[in-house]
């Protein structure tokens, strides 16, 4: 269901009419805050989008990460943001359960930074704290928050983690703090009262429909649901 938010895809370079919107990034594009790509200004021509429609500035945003490894993206409405947003303020940090094909599952820790999430194993934060190296980093672009009415997710993952997991724990970050309130008091309980988080109530979650690794790449849409 939530997949349609989310999607890491892969095409052809993607123009509109004969102009380019796309910044050229030279390099390869790391892991942390300091990245190329941290303003949506160095990512696309901002200029060049300043009249087009919500629709239009979605397509320009799905068809450029089309074409970019180790990318995900997603096109968010402005009030579904909004929502997280405040959340992210006070329950900052909590943990994801990753399904694996072998039957088990993976943890992995999760905090807010302002408008970037960074997720890194469980296991890896608490041998290293702040030092845990991320998997995946969730930028959100508010530039189009009130004139658009829209935000523009990239993520960025890297090795071991593989894209449909990044897509899994974009989705499951929307499921947890904007969908499903039972679900968002138990990232109140481990932000507030973490003596008494249940790791159990969250695997519990795993046995869920919505809770799967999308099994192919899918392209994103704006929704208001």
């Amino acid at each position: 269901m939530l997949n349609r938010f989310i999607t890491k895809t892969a095409g052809m370079r993607s123009r509109v009419g004969s102009i380019s919107f796309y910044r050229k990034l030279g390099g390869t594009l790391g892991i942390g805050s300091d990245i190329p790509g941290h303003t949506l200004d160095s990512i696309v021509k901002t200029e060049l989008l300043k009249d087009a429609s919500a629709e239009e500035v979605s397509k320009v945003w799905n068809e450029y990460h089309q074409q970019k490894e180790g990318f995900v993206c997603g096109v968010i409405p402005s009030m579904h943001y909004a929502e997280i947003e405040a959340k992210s303020k006070t329950c900052p940090r909590f943990v994801y359960a990753i399904p694996k094909d072998s039957g088990g599952f993976e943890m992995m820790y999760s905090e807010f930074h302002q408008h970037r999430v960074s997720f890194t194993t469980l296991e890896a934060f608490k041998a290293l704290q702040g030092s845990a190296p991320p998997l995946l980093e969730l930028f959100h672009y508010v530039d189009y928050q009130q004139t658009k009415e829209i935000v523009l997710m990239r993520g960025v993952y890297k090795a071991p983690l593989t894209s449909a997991e990044a897509v899994f724990l974009a989705n499951q970050l929307q499921m947890y703090y904007r969908i499903d309130q039972e679900r968002y008091k138990l990232v109140r309980t481990f932000n507030h009262n973490p003596m008494f988080f249940d790791f159990n109530e969250l695997l519990k979650n795993l046995d869920s429909p919505d809770v799967k690794i999308p099994a192919h790449k899918q392209s994103t849409s704006t929704s208001s649901e």
